[in-house]
């Protein structure tokens, strides 16, 4: 069966749009500032490493916990804390949309589907297959959901600046990380797709509805192309390719309009 069950038209009046839902529970944010540019984080030790070492403020907005740079990254937040996959993710993503935010990257972990390239890999990703559901409620039935080419060419720019090493890639977006099959796992390995993960097409297909750019940096934390899982989430190399990564995503943010 097709997602969505019922055919949809892309264009039709929706019954709440992310404004109306904001609107409603705008109480609870009293003292919102809204930020110029956010980053999307999914490790909690990247949160508390921003927060021990630079000048933040932090609260929660939304879902979402939500740490304000200060200084010379004024405008640049932020947020983690608000759960994994595709829809929570894009939730928070369509009510930050709403406050007129229009530049984003995603920073995380992602399974390996290559052999030969190893845990700590920065994989700049330019596409994701969109075996989720969430994209589906957003663009017609395509394989591939695309990144900005904006944030992307903004991305590529800073990591050559900082002379970090990094592939030009692509992502598988599943669901589910306990139903990757081996089956699947060599077919997209096959195809060339890089890694596995549980957001980035929705992240990508509401990025495209909406209009707003965003990116996405991920590294390589465990391999799953090999007999049995490979695991390298808490090693210092995967934990400083991520700090990386958020280097790299302040310091293209910044430079943006």
């Amino acid at each position: 069966m097709a997602i969505p069950n019922f055919p949809k038209n892309f264009s039709q009046k929706v019954i709440l749009t992310p404004k109306d839902h904001f609107e409603a529970d705008r109480d609870a944010f009293p003292n919102n500032k809204t930020p110029k540019a956010i980053i999307f984080c999914y490790e909690e030790y990247i949160m508390e490493y921003v927060k021990s070492n630079y000048k933040v403020s932090s609260g929660r907005f939304w879902t979402a916990e939500i740490i304000m740079l200060q200084d010379e990254y004024e405008g640049i937040a932020i947020v983690g804390d608000f759960g994994i996959g595709g829809p929570a993710s894009t939730h928070l993503l369509e009510i930050l949309i709403a406050q007129g935010i229009e530049n984003y990257i995603m920073i995380g972990h992602a399974g390996g589907l290559q052999k030969d390239r190893p845990a700590g890999s920065v994989i700049l990703c330019e596409k994701a297959v969109r075996d989720e559901g969430v994209s589906y409620h957003y663009l017609a039935s395509d394989m591939y959901a695309y990144a900005s080419e904006k944030m992307t060419n903004a991305l590529q720019a800073s990591l050559e600046n900082m002379n970090i090493s990094y592939k030009n890639g692509s992502t598988w977006t599943i669901d589910s990380m306990y139903r990757e099959t081996i089956d699947e796992i060599k077919y997209y390995g096959g195809l060339g797709i890089d890694t596995v993960e549980m957001e980035a097409a929705s992240m990508f297909a509401v990025g495209q509805f909406r209009n707003v750019s965003v990116g996405a940096l991920f590294v390589i934390s465990d391999i799953v192309a090999l007999e049995e899982w490979d695991e390298h989430l808490h090693s210092d190399g995967t934990q400083q390719s991520i700090i990386q990564t958020f280097v790299v995503a302040i310091d293209t943010l910044r430079g943006m309009d």
